[in-house]
Order: C-alpha cells, then sequence, then structure tokens
C-alpha cells in the first residue's frame, strides 16, 4: 500500500468546540480512515502552519483523494494538504531509474552534440557558431536541407544534382 501524510490546519470554531471539550482527534481519525480502507500508522500534532499531521497507508491515491474530501466536507478545517510518500524501497527504485533516464539523456545529448558539428550547420569561412546572423543562417540552412529531402523523396531531381 502506498503511504501519504495529510496536515490540516483546524478552523477557528473547530479549536473552540475541542478546548471546550478536549478529546484525542486520533480517536475520531482512524475509524474514517478505516472506513475507506486505509490504515493510519502515526498521528502528531506540530507546532507552526499545521494543527495535526496524520501518516496513513491507502491502496491507491483515490482513497487518499477521498479522505481529503471526507475531511474538508465535514468543515473541522481551514486547510489541508495530501502528500503522496515514497517507501525506502520505492526510494531507492527511483535512485535507479534516474540513472537510466540519465544515461539516455547524455546518450541524446551526444548526439544532439555530433550533429551540431555537422559542417552543414556551420556558418561559412569555419568561423565559430556565434555573432550575428549564425540563428538564421542555422535555420535557413534546415529548410534547404528539408526541402531536398521532399524533393529527392519525390524523384523530381536528377541523379547529378542529389
Amino acid at each position: 500500500m502506498a503511504l501519504y501524510m495529510y496536515q490540516a490546519s483546524y478552523t477557528a470554531s473547530s479549536m473552540a468546540a475541542q478546548l471546550n471539550e478536549p478529546q484525542n482527534p486520533v480517536e475520531v481519525i482512524r475509524p474514517a480512515l478505516e472506513d475507506v480502507g486505509a490504515t493510519m500508522l502515526v498521528a502528531g500534532f506540530p507546532f507552526g502552519e499545521y494543527d495535526v499531521v496524520v501518516v496513513y497507508e491507502a491502496p491507491d491515491d483515490t482513497t487518499a483523494a477521498s479522505v481529503a474530501m471526507a475531511v474538508a466536507a465535514a468543515g473541522e478545517v481551514k486547510s489541508g494538504k495530501t502528500t503522496r510518500l515514497l517507501s525506502g524501497q520505492e526510494w531507492v527504485e527511483s535512485l535507479r531509474k534516474r540513472r537510466l533516464v540519465s544515461n539516455r539523456r547524455q546518450a541524446s545529448a551526444s548526439r544532439a552534440a555530433a550533429d551540431a558539428q555537422s559542417p552543414e550547420l556551420l556558418p561559412s569561412g569555419g568561423r565559430s557558431p556565434s555573432g550575428p546572423g549564425f540563428t538564421e543562417r542555422v535555420a535557413l540552412s534546415c529548410s534547404v536541407r528539408r526541402v531536398r529531402w521532399r524533393v529527392r523523396r519525390a524523384g523530381c531531381l536528377s541523379p547529378a544534382r542529389q
């Protein structure tokens, strides 16, 4: 099951009600989570922006969304935030996948660098690829190559011009 953290700030009226009749909100939260198939792992009451933090397991994102909607509909919180948490195993898997993406990106960058060294893209006279008009020259060069390719494909050029 996936891990989620729900953070909430109570409304003024909800906080006033709790001051008048103190009770542990966890006793109310736990059964509500269990009703939708989620399991509370830990709950706490931090100092700062949020008044309560609950970490729970749920079968999927839809269940986590329904928890947030149910809490919002009750009207006891002025703001709430759900965060999907990765387990240690999921974190390690994401690190491994990042290496795959990074390797693909490096290979793609190498191909792009090789393409950039193509004589057709360099400005005339062997100058470095900078200065006024470079972008326009590259765009024109690319356009000319595209037109030649289309003409060749259509079979309109003589073999000597290809």
